[in-house]
């Protein structure tokens, strides 16, 4: 007997509702969330349903619109209501504002159409709610859910918008074991950690107890800031003290209430406290804590308090209502480590030190898979350090019992993120060096090689690269401090400085040597992994993958962007110390040194401690250090495109204009960047969520920078001949060869 065609679409509707999710709260957390759940269930099954529903119909839409532009084979539907979204999908997640919003969603939408389903698609039902709301409120859903033989977990979310585009969060989740079981799968497609708290309502719980005691944390750590400065203490010094003594918490090492406490970060205060945690959402938090709290009979003097000067702050001022409730090793360094001390053959030195702001075990920042080798050798040690504090400094300088002084010190210090305020500037690149230098020369160190990053104009109608003679002028305030910080060692007296002037870094670790016995310090911090070369691979690999061409904002003029190996920054800072610590300054001054010329406020030389009068002459030895490809914006757009298989042209001047007159231009250009990035991961065989590799550039990144060094002066007197002199298909291919070793890369052939 054949089936009725009724019966078919019955079939129909069954298949398809257990292959489908629906996302009902499409809100700022819920359209990054639902984004990398969706993209990542699609690279998993490709006949995989999707159904997003929210209050506000046009964010339903604006996100269809979205994700259908990166993913247009994708089959997804926009519910008008919860029910719709209910008898669409066997798995429904709701991410809602608060607890009225989750009981009308739910009481009134979701259970009772679980209730009118055959009992086989009810008990297949998986309901998942990410809100933070009430435990009570909470546990109540839970118990309607659960009564028509469906299942449920509160899986309140850690880790904000930023951890929802990146798929980072941390989900505490309240429900039955095999309730959790069933939904850890898909909580792993947005997040990193999912911790089951135990039965339903734990999960909330859980997170309302942590931000209560962050709530009152951040109040008595504003209190003591507050009280230290009217004792006369340096901010700096007192976050010092807070965070590397029992006072130490999130809200002081990492979301401290005062500007410049922080050396290295860019907290909320650094931004008129905005990017955040809201202060309404913390007040809404502290009454969840006090409410419960109530309800069990337990005790919460000091939560009590904290909500009340919370509801105070946003009644009085409603201004802040909206406000934060506050109201890396890099590349360069890693590399060096790997040519001293070669993962797979003999090293350059006895012992090396390698101090550094980040943790490696566990790792706080991207070190790849080759620097882990290189830390196990028995004569490397590392050393977590706040350069910023002086008795750090000089403590990194102790060597183990048993080893001899250090003799050479590789200085790769300093922030380079632009958007960083001139006093961080000041703190964490030029105070930091001086104090290493300080300490090397105190202890007559045979070499100390400045590694100093390519911020600086020389003009993009540049006919010829420019000498170390010339004087060229620093770019925005990071390049004025930076260019400082080497008028500031230069000055230094005793000081056996090199300093080392890089083009455009890119590239993987370093793997080469000499055999030849000494003993040295790295100092690194502040500088991320990402280089604008390395986002520019990743950017050209995508327009190669979306076959389309990648095009510049900026004219094909000169506009040299001369380019270095990361592998010749290693070697050439060995070559230059080897140099240096036979001869010593004086002579190494008259064979390469050049003045270094003051480009600053003349009153800054009488605020700051340690940087020369305007009018002093100091010299140091100074070279250069780029390939032999003289590149430019449009020799390297056109290596890396051709590489990829596209082309790099230039918008037109009608296009141009355009982009640059709706004042939306990085977000619309990261769009294509940032979607087509993620289809790549996400569909690689395997998927690589997790990458360090990013397609997003920023508005520094997507600016037009123009450097033009010439190399002739480190090859004329230190020697120095270059291990990859261009910048072409084989180095690119190199650098993506090691993102493929480590898994960083993805793999998009069957």
């Amino acid at each position: 007997m054949r089936p009725s065609f009724r019966c078919l679409k019955a079939m129909e509707r069954i298949y398809l509702r257990r292959n489908s999710t629906s996302f009902i709260g499409i809100g700022r957390m819920g359209h990054e969330m639902a984004f990398n759940l969706f993209s990542k269930q699609l690279a998993n099954d490709a006949q995989a349903h999707f159904v997003v529903c929210d209050a506000v119909p046009e964010s339903s839409r604006a996100f269809a619109e979205k994700f259908l532009a990166h993913y247009p084979q994708a089959k997804l539907a926009i519910a008008a209501t919860p029910e719709e979204a209910t008898l669409a999908s066997q798995t429904i997640i709701t991410m809602l504002p608060s607890s009225p919003h989750v009981k009308s969603v739910y009481t009134q939408g979701i259970i009772p159409v679980l209730r009118k389903l055959p009992p086989a698609q009810t008990t297949g039902t998986l309901c998942i709610d990410s809100t933070t709301l009430d435990v009570s409120v909470a546990k109540e859903v839970a118990a309607g859910v659960i009564a028509t033989r469906a299942e449920m977990v509160d899986a309140p979310v850690s880790g904000g918008v930023t951890g929802a585009k990146a798929g980072t969060l941390s989900f505490l989740v309240g429900g039955t074991k095999e309730s959790f079981k069933r939904s850890e799968s898909i909580l792993a497609l947005m997040g990193r950690r999912i911790i089951h708290c135990g039965a339903s309502g734990s999960g909330l719980g859980a997170k309302i107890c942590n931000n209560l005691i962050l709530g009152v944390q951040q109040i008595a750590v504003g209190e003591a800031m507050l009280l230290g400065q009217r004792l006369g203490l340096d901010p700096g010094v007192l976050a010092g003290v807070i965070n590397s003594s029992t006072g130490g918490c999130w809200a002081s090492s990492v979301n401290n209430p005062v500007p410049s406490a922080l050396e290295g970060y860019s907290p909320p205060c650094e931004r008129d406290y905005e990017g955040g945690f809201a202060t309404m959402l913390m007040l809404k938090d502290m009454r969840l804590a006090t409410g419960v709290a109530k309800q069990r009979k337990s005790a919460v003097p000091l939560g009590e308090a904290a909500e009340e000067i919370y509801s105070r702050v946003v009644r009085e001022q409603p201004e802040l209502g909206e406000k934060d409730f506050s109201s890396g090793l890099n590349t360069s360094s890693r590399a060096l480590a790997a040519f001293l001390v070669p993962p797979d053959g003999e090293s350059l030195v006895s012992h090396l030190r390698i101090v550094d702001k980040f943790s490696v075990a566990p790792p706080t920042t991207y070190i790849g898979t080759e620097f882990p080798k290189v830390l196990a050798n028995p004569i490397v040690e590392y050393k977590q350090a706040n350069l910023t504090v002086p008795a750090a400094v000089a403590s990194s300088f102790i060597p183990p019992e048993g080893k001899v002084p250090y003799d050479y010190v590789f200085d790769f210090t300093g922030e380079i993120r632009h958007d960083r305020s001139e006093m961080i500037q000041i703190n964490t690149t030029l105070n930091v060096a001086r104090l290493i230098a300080l300490e090397a020369a105190k202890l007559k160190v045979k070499a100390y090689v400045r590694n100093q990053q390519p911020f600086y104009d020389t003009g993009s109608s540049s006919k010829s690269q420019h000498t170390e003679k010339e004087d060229i002028k620093p770019a925005d305030t990071l390049g004025i401090w930076w260019h400082e910080t080497l008028r500031v060692l230069a000055a230094i007296d005793g000081l056996n400085l090199v300093i080392l002037r890089t083009g455009f870094v890119y590239g993987p670790y370093t793997e080469y040597g000499i055999r030849e016995s000494s003993f040295l310090l790295i100092a690194a911090s502040y500088l991320p992994f990402r280089t604008a070369v390395t986002s520019g691979i990743t950017v050209g690999s995508v327009y190669g993958f979306l076959k389309k061409p990648m095009k510049s904002m900026w004219s094909p003029g000169k506009n040299p962007n001369n380019t270095i190996n990361v592998i010749d920054v290693a070697a050439a800072s060995w070559a230059c110390a080897e140099w240096i610590a036979p001869i010593g300054r004086l002579e190494a001054n008259i064979l390469a040194g050049e003045e270094i010329i003051f480009h600053n406020d003349k009153k800054k030389t009488k605020e700051i401690e340690g940087i020369p009068s305007h009018d002093q002459k100091v010299v140091a030895p100074l070279f250069n250090l780029t390939d032999d490809s003289k590149s430019t914006l449009l020799s390297v757009g056109e290596a890396i495109t051709s590489y990829f298989g596209t082309t790099f042209e230039f918008f037109n001047f009608f296009e141009n204009a355009t982009l640059k007159l709706t004042g939306d231009h990085v977000e619309e250009i990261n769009e294509h960047h940032v979607g087509g990035w993620t289809e790549m991961i996400t569909t690689s065989i395997p998927p690589i969520p997790n990458t360090p590799l990013s397609a997003y550039m920023d508005s520094y990144a997507l600016a037009k920078h123009v450097v033009a060094f010439n190399n002739t002066k480190i090859k004329e007197i230190v020697g120095y001949q270059l291990k990859r002199p261009l910048f072409d298909h084989e180095t690119i291919k190199e650098v993506i060869d090691k993102w493929k070793e480590e898994g960083n890369w993805p793999n998009l052939q069957a």
